[in-house]
């Protein structure tokens, strides 16, 4: 069994992480401004909303598939901030690394809100290996 503050620490952030992903959906129920970018792919519901995300990698987590995200503001949609998001496509995961800067689509639909086309904008530079 795992140390108490060790438990404590991981029920924090998944609190944490639902009130982000809370935020987001609040974000979406109040709807964007016109000067937010949408975009949609055809024949796609028309409740689901595309957002263009630029940010940096903060942390990779593949058990639960997600992927937190240092963001840049989205002008009429959010304020720049750092959060965790779901990745459907597992794979996308597996080019990531903390300090990476991408380009993505934030989904916001029935499912919830996930990242897709995750796109390597920079990759970080590599760690000086120690002598």
């Amino acid at each position: 069994m795992g140390h108490p503050f060790d438990m404590q620490r991981r029920t924090h952030l998944i609190i944490l992480r639902l009130i982000a992903l809370g935020c987001l959906g609040l974000l979406a129920a109040c709807g964007p401004s016109h000067s937010a970018q949408q975009t949609g792919a055809k024949g796609e519901n028309a409740n689901v909303k595309r957002y263009q995300l630029t940010g940096r990698v903060v942390s990779v987590d593949k058990a639960t598939q997600s992927v937190n995200v240092d963001g840049d503001e989205i002008p009429g949609f959010m304020a720049a901030m750092a959060m965790p998001y779901p990745v459907k496509d597992a794979a996308a995961l597996e080019k990531l690394s903390p300090g990476d800067r991408i380009k993505a689509e934030i989904v916001l639909g029935n499912e919830g809100a996930y990242l897709e086309n995750i796109t390597l904008a920079q990759k970080a530079p590599s760690p000086n290996p120690t002598k």
